[in-house]
C-alpha cells in the first residue's frame, strides 16, 4: 500500500479519493479549524466537539494546533486562523511522532516546525505528498495579485516536499492559474512559475488541465494538476509515462542552466479536456483522468440529487450506490446517518427569482438572454418565444401579481430585479457548474429552492455517511476567514476525481519500484 502526506487538507475530498485509491494516509494539514472538524470526524473518527477529546491531553490528541490563542476547544473551532499568535507549537513538540495527526496550523508554521524538530515527523519514505494550496488570485472569479500571501503557497508545498523528498507529489489548483498576468510590463504564467519551483529542487513535473466530470463526477470542474516524480527515479519510467515527464526533465536543466523563459511553444500544460489529449491518454496510466469522456457516460445534476427531492422523489441512481460502496466504505464510520438534509427558507420574491432562472434554463439562448435584460432593467420589451416562456413556466406570486399580459410580465419581470448577476438553476440531465460554495447563486431545476449542503456534496461526489460539520454558511467580514459547509464543499477535490487521481499516481509509483 502506497503511503502519502495531505496538505491543505480540507474537509478530506482529496485524501478520501487517495484512500479509496488504495492509498495510506500518514499525516495531514490544514489551516482553518472547520474544515479540520469535518476531516476529523470522517476519516479519522475524531469528534472534535465531544467531551472525550476536551479530556485529553493535548499532546496525546490526534488532532493538534500548532498555534492557538486558547486552550478551550469550542473557541478553536471558529477561530481566525490568521489572527493566531505564533507559539512555541508544544502540542506538536510534546507529541513525539506526527503519524497518524492532523495538523491544524499554518502550512509556514508547519515547515518551520519542520526544520527544527525532523525527528518528529513521519520518518519513513513517503510515497506521495498532495494538496491544494488556495490560491483566490489565480481564479478567474478573483483578483490576480501577483504578491497575495495566498500565491506563496506553492512555494511553501514545495519547500515541505523539497524536506520530505516523497517519490511523487499532486497540486491541484483552479484552472484560472493557467491564465498569463502582467508584472511590470512583464507576461508571467503561475503555472508555470509553480512547475519550476518544483523543478529547482529536483522534481520532473508533468502539468496538465483535467475535468472532474471526466472522472465520474456530476459537475463540469475544470481543474489544473501537477504531477512530479522525484528526478532520480525519473529513469524507472515505461517508456510511454517517461514521454509525458520529458518536459519536465527539460525544464529541470533551463532551471539549474538559468534558461527557464516562459515560450508558449516549449512549455505546454497538456489540455485533457479535449479530444486530442483525451485520446492519446487513453491507453496510458492517465486513462484514468479521462474514462468518462463519452458523453453518454456522463453524470447530471438529476442522477445526483432526484432522490433528494421535496416532491416525487426519485429511486436512488446507480451513481448514489458507487459513492456509497466504493467511497463511503473508507470512512470511519461508512454506516454514519445521511446528514445535511435541510434546505434554506427563501422570500416569495426569490423563490419567484428562481421559477424565472428555471425557465430561463430550459429555453433557448436568445430568449433566455432577453427574459434576463428585461430582470435587470436593460430592456422593456418581450419577444413573443419569451412571453409564451414565461406563460408556460408556472410563475410564482410575490408582491406582483402573475400576469398574463406583454406589460404585465415586464412590471413582474422588472419587480424581481438583483444585483447577483451569478445566480442561475441547475440543468437536470447536465452535470453541475463548478462554481457550487455559496448556497443561493444556484437553484434547483424543478423546485424553486436552493439546494440542501447534502445536495452540494453529493454533486461534488461524497457519500451520505460523510457529514459536514461547522456553520452552514457565513456572511461579512467572517467570509474573509470561516470556512463553512457549502465552502467547505465548494473548495474540495471532488472524492472520485481524487480517486482517479490516486489511480493514476499508483500507476506510476508501481512503475518506479
Amino acid at each position: 500500500m502506497f503511503s502519502f502526506i495531505e496538505l491543505f487538507a480540507g474537509c478530506g475530498g482529496l485524501s478520501l479519493g487517495l484512500r479509496a485509491a488504495g492509498f495510506e494516509e500518514i499525516m495531514a494539514n490544514e489551516l482553518s479549524s472547520m474544515p479540520a472538524e469535518t476531516f476529523a470526524l470522517n476519516l479519522m473518527g475524531v469528534d472534535i466537539r465531544s467531551p472525550e477529546f476536551a479530556a485529553t491531553e493535548p499532546s496525546k490528541r490526534r488532532v493538534l494546533w500548532l498555534d492557538s490563542a486558547t486552550d478551550n476547544v469550542e473557541e478553536r473551532l471558529t477561530d481566525n486562523p490568521y489572527e493566531r499568535p505564533e507559539t512555541d507549537m508544544s502540542e506538536a513538540a510534546n507529541a513525539g511522532s506526527l503519524k497518524g495527526k492532523l495538523i491544524i496550523g499554518d502550512i509556514r508554521r508547519l515547515n518551520q516546525f519542520a526544520e527544527s524538530h525532523k525527528e518528529s515527523l513521519v520518518q519513513d519514505e513517503v510515497d506521495l505528498v498532495s494538496g491544494g494550496p488556495p490560491c483566490q488570485s489565480f481564479s478567474l472569479a478573483g483578483r490576480r495579485e501577483f504578491g497575495n500571501q495566498r500565491n506563496q503557497l506553492p512555494w511553501e508545498f514545495a519547500r515541505f516536499v523539497d524536506m520530505q523528498r516523497p517519490r511523487m507529489v499532486l497540486l491541484e489548483n483552479v484552472e484560472g492559474i493557467l491564465r498569463p498576468f502582467k508584472l511590470e510590463d512583464k507576461t508571467y504564467y503561475a503555472w508555470f512559475e509553480v512547475c519550476k519551483a518544483f523543478a529547482s529542487i529536483g522534481y520532473v513535473t508533468r502539468p496538465m488541465l483535467i475535468n472532474a466530470r471526466f472522472t465520474g463526477v456530476a459537475q463540469n470542474r475544470p481543474r489544473f494538476i501537477m504531477l512530479a516524480v522525484r528526478e532520480d527515479l525519473a529513469d524507472r519510467l515505461s517508456h510511454d509515462t517517461a514521454e509525458w515527464f520529458e518536459q519536465g526533465r527539460h525544464l529541470i536543466e533551463a532551471v539549474r542552466n538559468d534558461d527557464a523563459d516562459f515560450d508558449r511553444a516549449k512549455w505546454i500544460c497538456r489540455d485533457l479536456t479535449t479530444e486530442e489529449w483525451q485520446l492519446k491518454a487513453k491507453d496510458t496510466v492517465f486513462a484514468p483522468l479521462v474514462a468518462y469522456s463519452d458523453a453518454s457516460m456522463q453524470r447530471t445534476v438529476f442522477d445526483a440529487i432526484a432522490d433528494l427531492q421535496d416532491e416525487n422523489p426519485h429511486t436512488p441512481s446507480s451513481y448514489i450506490s458507487e459513492l456509497n460502496s466504493v467511497l463511503g466504505s473508507k470512512l470511519v464510520d461508512p454506516l454514519h446517518p445521511c446528514m445535511n438534509l435541510q434546505h434554506p427558507n427563501s422570500t416569495p420574491r426569490v423563490r419567484a427569482r428562481f421559477r424565472v432562472y428555471q425557465i430561463m434554463a430550459n429555453n433557448a439562448k436568445d430568449v433566455s438572454d432577453n427574459i434576463k435584460a428585461v430582470m435587470r432593467g436593460q430592456s422593456t420589451e418581450l419577444s413573443d418565444a419569451a412571453v409564451e416562456a414565461l406563460k408556460n413556466g408556472e410563475l410564482i406570486r410575490y408582491d406582483q401579481p402573475v400576469s398574463k399580459t406583454h406589460k404585465g410580465l415586464v412590471t413582474y419581470l422588472a419587480g424581481l430585479s438583483t444585483k447577483k448577476f451569478s445566480q442561475k438553476a441547475l440543468r437536470k440531465n447536465a452535470p453541475a457548474p463548478a462554481a457550487l460554495s455559496i448556497p443561493d447563486d444556484i437553484c434547483h431545476y424543478t423546485e424553486a429552492r436552493t439546494l440542501s449542503v447534502r445536495e452540494m456534496a453529493r454533486i461534488q461526489s461524497f457519500p451520505d455517511a460523510f457529514e459536514f460539520r461547522g456553520i452552514a454558511t457565513t456572511g461579512g467580514l467572517r467570509r474573509r476567514y470561516q470556512v463553512p459547509q457549502y465552502t467547505q464543499i465548494g473548495n474540495a477535490v471532488p472524492p472520485l476525481m481524487g480517486r482517479a487521481l490516486g489511480r493514476v499516481v499508483s500507476g506510476i509509483l508501481t512503475e518506479l519500484g
